[in-house]
């Protein structure tokens, strides 16, 4: 069928409904809703700067622009579309979606319900949730116009320029649909004078709905970890913002939004130490007093580096140390030596106040020794919490990850028993998604991150996890009988602290002891989540859906 008036074909995809794939462009563009859906992490709520910067580059091409924040809803969630479709039902002719992969279903789902609504809506998604599978997307989800591939600010507005009758295709850097037909424009090179591009669009916000704020001072990444997909999306290329550029932006938060502490989420910020060395000592003699956190690189670090950081102002940082067995490592593509480790995370320890160590397991060739020396390392970790928090997940295959790549034939469902180490949301085994674990089942190259891999002896390795579980459950359950840890829940004291962990001898038991330190440390701080770096108040997965966790933060 097709409406010469509104330049559209319908078509039946495969959910059965009658979807409608633009053949022509829209004469007029002149606004845009423009939706970061992500959720909030950690108790904090922090500004959505991708699709801010995007916001800024469409207000540059006089467009208004209506800006949406689905985390600040208090009924947003990923189980549904109908949440985020709700939140989306007024608008504007064209809507502009970013997501990253955990929420990818939920937007598929919104946007078909919106489709339902107003056929004539054109939609565009972009983030690092739809970028792997661009075609893919478009082909299985006809009504979706375009989805952008990695950096959007030039790509959206030659978009714009695009359904103006501006500027021809293809355009790179995204596929998109145009006369009943997909287009695959190819890569776009990489904006390598971030300096030009407009601060994010901060006057769209409501600065008093975010914990603190975020900001980027480097794009891309060097390295080629296997079970990671930033080299995929950015390239092997890191490109860096002045920094001069960046202080000020940070000292503008400051000064304009009240916002004194800033996490910086590149995905590496240490990667060029002498940068890092040089925006240090700028920061001291800006007297600039704000405080900030940043992903490290255990490789990266040493002690006059760390120590240079932490006295202009860095609190808290993220080292992904992801196995302890040197095997898993170097297959990995990692270049960290597991004897490393510990030596950099003490002496961080001695210079921060927060320091997240996160570990991987589940790996397709990972045996139960590997494995062990996992849970060895992270053992050894749990001793200086709760300065260090121990984060263990499931290794979710992300679409654009080598190691997904290799190994797509061992894609597995997840297992109750493994709800509490999925790094992404137990869609598949949740009642409440039934519509999305179906689009989750129907196309899973698009969607594998919320899959496992067959991984040896898996049953042995969540029971060494389960004995950590236990002693989580023990040690918080002695703050009803035991003063000296009922304590921990109202005051620092290192002294207890240290007791409870010289008690415990099994690994397992230290990382569930420590992983009790660090949510008597959230209960303390509870009412100022956004207050440091990586401080929020649930901490790693392991301990979120403990149903302790309301009952004692309301001790």
């Amino acid at each position: 069928m097709s409406d010469s008036s509104t330049g559209e074909v319908s078509c039946r995809n495969q959910l059965g409904v009658f979807s409608h794939v633009f053949v022509g462009r829209p004469r007029s563009i002149r606004s845009i809703t423009l939706c970061s859906a992500t959720l909030g992490e950690d108790g904090k709520t922090e500004p959505p700067l991708g699709p801010l910067y995007i916001a800024a580059v469409v207000e540059r091409l006089g467009l208004e622009v209506d800006f949406r924040d689905f985390q600040l809803q208090p009924a947003a969630h990923g189980l549904s579309g109908d949440a985020l479709a709700a939140f989306l039902a007024d608008h504007h002719a064209v809507v502009a979606i970013s997501c990253f992969v955990d929420m990818l279903p939920a937007v598929i789902d919104a946007t078909r319900m919106l489709h339902r609504q107003r056929p004539e809506t054109v939609f565009l998604l972009g983030g690092p949730g739809p970028t792997a599978s661009a075609r893919r997307i478009l082909e299985k989800y006809p009504w979706i116009h375009g989805v952008v591939r990695g950096e959007g600010e030039e790509t959206v507005s030659q978009w714009i320029g695009f359904l103006r009758g501006q500027v021809g295709g293809p355009i790179p850097g995204m596929c998109y649909w145009d006369q009943g037909k997909i287009y695959d424009g190819g890569e776009r090179s990489r904006n390598l004078a971030l300096d030009s591009l407009p601060l994010p669009a901060y006057e769209l916000i409501d600065w008093s709905q975010y914990t603190q704020a975020r900001i980027i001072t480097t794009r891309g990444c060097s390295y080629r970890c296997s079970f990671c997909d930033v080299t995929q999306l950015w390239g092997n290329r890191s490109v860096y913002r002045s920094l001069d550029a960046t202080i000020t932006e940070m000292e503008m938060l400051r000064d304009r939004y009240g916002k004194s502490c800033v996490g910086i989420v590149d995905d590496t910020f240490v990667l060029n130490r002498e940068r890092v060395r040089q925006f240090c000592r700028m920061l001291l003699e800006r007297r600039s007093s704000i405080a900030w956190g940043c992903f490290g690189r255990i490789n990266l670090m040493t002690p006059d580096l760390v120590e240079l950081m932490a006295k202009a102002g860095c609190r808290g940082i993220f080292y992904g140390i992801d196995s302890g067995s040197q095997n898993v490592l170097d297959r990995t593509l990692k270049k960290v030596r597991a004897e490393h480790i510990m030596p950099v995370l003490r002496f961080s320890a001695s210079c921060f106040d927060r320091i997240e160590a996160s570990f991987i397991w589940g790996y397709p060739f990972e045996s139960l020794r590997d494995f062990q020396k996992t849970l060895e390392l992270a053992g050894q970790a749990s001793t200086l919490a709760p300065i260090v928090s121990v984060q263990m997940h499931m290794l979710s295959p992300l679409p654009l990850s080598p190691i997904y790549r290799q190994y797509p034939q061992l894609l597995l469902e997840p297992e109750p028993e493994d709800r509490q180490w999925l790094l992404l949301p137990a869609l598949l085994l949740d009642e409440r998604s039934s519509v999305i674990r179906d689009l989750i089942r129907d196309a899973p190259d698009i969607y594998p991150g919320f899959y496992t891999f067959q991984t040896p002896a898996k049953r042995k390795k969540r029971k060494l996890l389960e004995r950590a579980m236990r002693a989580l459950n023990r040690t918080v359950g002695r703050t009803l009988f035991d003063s000296a840890a009922a304590r921990l829940l109202r005051e620092d004291c290192r002294p207890v602290e240290r007791k409870l962990l010289a008690a415990e001898h099994h690994v397992a038991d230290r990382i569930g002891v420590g992983l009790a330190l660090g949510f008597f440390r959230r209960v303390r701080r509870r009412d100022n989540p956004g207050a440091l770096p990586f401080e929020g108040t649930r901490g790693p997965r392991i301990v979120r859906e403990r149903a302790e966790t309301a009952e004692t933060s309301s001790l």
